[in-house]
C-alpha cells in the first residue's frame, strides 16, 4: 500500500521518538527524486529516506544504504548549503493528509539563526518534496510544477507554499460512527463497500478500508447491496475504532507476505486478519516495516527502469544473432549436397562427344555409383557442352566455399549468442547501478552500445565491484555476478591451485574456492556447485551439471569476449541449485 495518513501518522510519531533535536549532519540524493538526511541525535545516528518518486512516495528511517552520483544533483547541493548543521527542532504532520512539515534550525550566510521547512508531500505522482523558508516561501523543489503541468497549484521558487486542495471527503479528525454508516448506506449498489470507503474518506487506504469490511462480514470484497444493516454498521464501528486507534498512536505494524512467503506484498499500521496468520510477520515499528516493504520493491523497479533500454539493445543483437544462424545453418545444408555439381560436370565431360549443342538435358551412367544407374542432367541450352561442365564445376567449388565461410561463422555466431545470452542472465540478476554500469561498459566495449565521448576525471572512471563471497567450511566461495566480475575472479583473483566451476552449456557465474593446503572436501565441492547452479539460467531446474577443475585448466582464447573461456581436465557433478547467506559483499 502507498503510505496513508494513518502510516504516516504511525511514522511521524516514531520519528519524534528518535530524532527530534538530531543534528543534520550530510544530505544525499542517490535518485533524481529522493534525499536521504544522515542524521546524529542523542539516541544514535540514523538515515531519514524521504522520496517523491511516483510508485514509491515515502518517508521512514532506513538502514540501507544507496550508491551516490559521482556529482550531487543542484537540489541536494542547496539542501546542503542550507540545512546542513541544522537541528531538527518538530516534525509533524499536516491536518489528516499525506503531507509532513519537518522543520530545522540552521544558520545563514552571516552565522544567524533561521528557521527552514522540508514539506514532503507523499502522494503518488504528484509527490514533492519542497524547500520552504520561515515565511514558507519556496526557495527551491526537487520537482517543478508550473502553470504548463498544473492550473490550480504551482510549485516553484520564490511562490509562496499552499497546501493542496483539500479533497472533498470524510475527515477523520471530526466525523463520528454515524458518519461512516451513512457514507456506506447512501452508497451505490453493485460497487465494493471497501472501495466506497477509500475513496469516500480522508488517509485511508484500501488494505484498511477491505479489513474493516472484513472484520465486520467476513469478505473484504464484498459490495453494497450485499452488506446486511448489522454488517453495515459493524464496518462504521471498525472504521472509528480504527481511527480513534491512530489518534492515540496505538499502533501495531505488520507486513504481508506473498504466497510462498518471500516477498512483502503490503504493510500496514494494524493487525490484518483477511490474509490469514502464516502471511504476517510483526514488525517493532511502523518505519521498520515500511523499510523493508518499500526497500526490496524500490531496488527492483528502479533497476528494472535502467536495465531497460540495455536489455532492449542485447535481445535485438540476440534476434539478429539467430537468424543469422537460421541462415547460416541453411547454406550449409544446401553446400553439403555440392558433391552431385562435381559428377554432373565430371559426367558431361566424360560424355562431351554425344552431347549435341543446344540440348536441354543429357542421359548418362554415373559411373560414381556402384549400381551404375542412367541419370539425367539439366543443361543450359545456350552454352556449350564443355561450358555446361565448367558450369557445374564452378557450383561445385562456390558450394564448398560458402560451406567453409558458413562454417566458420557458424561457430563465432553460436558464440556470440552465448555470449548474449550470458549478459541477458546478468542484466535480469543486476542489483546495484554499479553492476549495470559495468553490464554497459562491458556492452561499449564491445560495441553493442554506441560510445559516449565524456571528459575524463577519476569521478567518471567505472568502479569495478569485487565477485560474491561466501563461507563455508572454513573455505571462501567466489561467485561472478557479469562477465567483468567473471574475468576478474578467473583471469586475476584465481591462483592455479584454486578449483574452478561453471554449469556446463547453460549461462552462468564463475565459481572459484580458494586452495588452503589441502584437498578439497567433496562436500566443499558440492556446495560450491549448488551455487554455481543458483546464480545460472538453470536456477529453477531440478538439477544441474556443473563442470569444476583446477583453475590452471581454464585459459581464455585470444580475441574472446568477456567471461568467455575454454577449460580441460575436468569433472561434472550434477547437484540441485542452491543459495546460502553471504559472509561479505566486497
Amino acid at each position: 500500500m502507498p503510505l496513508d495518513a494513518i502510516a504516516l501518522g504511525a511514522v511521524v510519531n516514531e520519528l519524534n521518538n528518535l530524532i527530534l533535536g538530531a543534528r543534520i549532519e550530510k544530505i544525499y540524493q542517490p535518485e533524481r527524486d529522493e534525499i536521504i538526511l544522515s542524521l546524529k541525535s542523542e539516541k544514535g545516528s540514523y538515515k531519514l529516506v524521504i522520496s517523491a518518486g511516483s510508485s514509491n512516495s515515502r518517508i521512514h528511517l532506513a538502514s540501507e544504504t544507496k550508491e551516490n552520483p559521482p556529482e550531487p544533483p543542484m537540489f541536494c547541493m542547496l539542501l546542503r548549503k542550507h540545512m546542513t548543521g541544522g537541528k531538527i527542532k518538530s516534525i509533524k504532520r499536516v491536518g489528516f493528509d499525506r503531507i509532513i512539515d519537518i522543520e530545522a534550525e540552521c544558520r545563514n550566510e552571516l552565522g544567524d539563526a533561521v528557521i527552514r521547512h522540508l514539506i514532503c508531500e507523499i502522494m503518488g505522482r504528484n509527490s514533492n518534496i519542497i524547500f520552504l523558508d520561515a515565511e514558507m516561501k519556496i526557495i527551491d523543489s526537487i520537482k517543478h510544477i508550473d502553470i504548463t503541468i498544473s492550473s490550480v497549484r504551482n510549485i516553484l521558487p520564490g511562490l509562496r507554499y499552499i497546501l493542496p486542495p483539500s479533497p472533498k471527503k470524510l475527515n477523520p479528525e471530526n466525523s463520528s460512527e454515524n458518519d461512516y454508516y451513512s457514507l456506506l448506506k447512501n452508497a451505490p449498489l453493485g460497487r465494493e463497500a471497501a472501495r466506497i470507503i477509500s475513496e469516500g474518506v480522508m488517509g485511508i487506504s484500501p488494505l484498511i478500508a477491505s479489513e474493516c469490511v472484513f472484520r465486520a462480514s467476513g469478505s473484504g470484497s464484498i459490495m453494497i447491496g450485499e452488506l446486511t444493516e448489522n454488517q453495515t454498521q459493524k464496518t462504521a464501528i471498525c472504521l472509528y475504532e480504527m481511527f480513534e486507534k491512530a489518534a492515540k498512536n496505538d499502533f501495531s505494524p505488520c507486513l504481508i507476505m506473498d504466497e510462498e512467503g518471500r516477498k512483502p506484498r503490503d504493510f500496514s499500521p494494524f493487525a490484518i486478519e483477511q490474509y490469514g496468520k502464516n502471511n504476517i510477520i510483526n514488525e517493532n515499528s511502523m518505519n521498520e516495516a515500511a523499510e523493508k516493504f518499500y526497500f526490496m520493491r524500490d531496488v527492483s523497479a528502479r533497476m528494472h527502469d535502467r536495465s531497460l533500454a540495455v536489455t532492449k539493445v542485447i535481445s535485438n543483437s540476440l534476434r539478429r544473432a539467430e537468424k543469422k544462424l537460421d541462415k547460416l545453418q541453411c547454406e550449409i545444408k544446401e553446400a553439403s549436397d555440392r558433391d552431385k555439381f562435381r559428377i554432373f560436370g565430371e559426367l558431361i565431360t566424360a560424355n562431351i562427344y554425344k552431347i549435341e549443342k543446344g540440348a536441354e538435358s543429357v542421359k548418362v551412367i554415373n559411373y560414381y555409383d556402384a549400381s551404375q544407374p542412367e541419370i539425367e542432367i539439366p543443361l543450359d541450352k545456350t552454352k556449350s557442352p564443355s561450358q555446361n561442365a565448367a558450369r557445374y564445376f564452378s557450383k561445385y567449388k562456390k558450394a564448398k566455399n560458402t560451406e567453409i565461410y558458413a562454417s566458420e561463422q557458424l561457430k563465432i555466431t553460436k558464440d556470440e549468442i552465448e555470449y548474449l545470452e550470458s549478459v541477458l542472465y546478468s542484466i535480469k540478476n543486476a542489483q546495484t547501478p554499479s553492476e549495470l554500469a559495468e553490464i554497459k561498459s562491458e556492452l561499449t566495449e564491445g560495441g553493442y552500445i554506441k560510445n559516449e565521448i565524456k571528459k575524463k576525471s577519476k569521478k567518471n572512471e567505472l568502479r569495478i565491484t569485487k565477485p560474491m563471497e561466501f563461507e563455508y567450511c572454513g573455505y571462501t566461495i567466489f561467485v561472478g555476478k557479469n562477465n567483468i566480475q567473471n574475468d576478474y575472479l578467473t583471469m586475476k583473483m584465481g591462483k592455479n591451485r584454486d578449483l574452478w566451476l561453471h554449469t556446463k552449456n547453460i549461462p552462468g557465474s564463475h565459481t572459484l574456492i580458494k586452495y588452503k593446503g589441502e584437498e578439497f572436501p567433496p562436500g566443499v565441492i558440492k556446495k560450491a556447485a549448488e551455487l554455481a547452479a543458483y546464480y545460472s539460467k538453470g536456477r529453477n531446474s531440478s538439477y544441474v551439471e556443473v563442470d569444476y577443475c583446477p583453475i590452471s585448466h581454464v585459459k581464455k582464447p585470444p580475441g574472446a569476449k568477456r567471461g568467455m573461456v575454454i577449460y580441460e581436465g575436468y569433472n561434472t557433478a550434477f547437484v540441485a541449485p542452491g543459495e546460502m547467506n553471504q559472509k561479505e559483499m566486497i
